[in-house]
């Protein structure tokens, strides 16, 4: 069953849509990541997110529903094409407990 949200939970702001996706991918929520994924794409008209990944429309607007699970490299090139990258930092002694 899919989660519902609160539309105090759908981030506005750049900024929030950024914390919101550093959130998400720290909690290690794929649903809650793809979700504000999704909400970024469509912000950034989702055409041209997908001809500047390659991929489909169609194709794009289901990988960023709820319970969808991207292939990874879908997921680095609509970040790319929003203008972000993943970074791996290592994990503090206190993270990995």
């Amino acid at each position: 069953m899919a989660r519902t949200e609160t539309p105090a939970e759908h981030p506005a702001t750049s900024d929030e849509m950024t914390a919101a996706l550093n959130a998400g991918l720290e909690a290690g929520d794929l649903e809650r990541t793809m979700g504000i994924m999704g909400q970024m794409a469509r912000a950034h008209r989702m055409r041209r997110v997908a001809r500047e990944t390659g991929l489909g429309e169609k194709s794009l607007y289901k990988s960023m529903r709820a319970g969808a699970s991207p292939e990874f490299n879908t997921v680095l090139r609509v970040l790319r094409s929003l203008g972000f990258r993943l970074q791996v930092v290592p994990l503090s002694s206190d993270d990995s407990q």
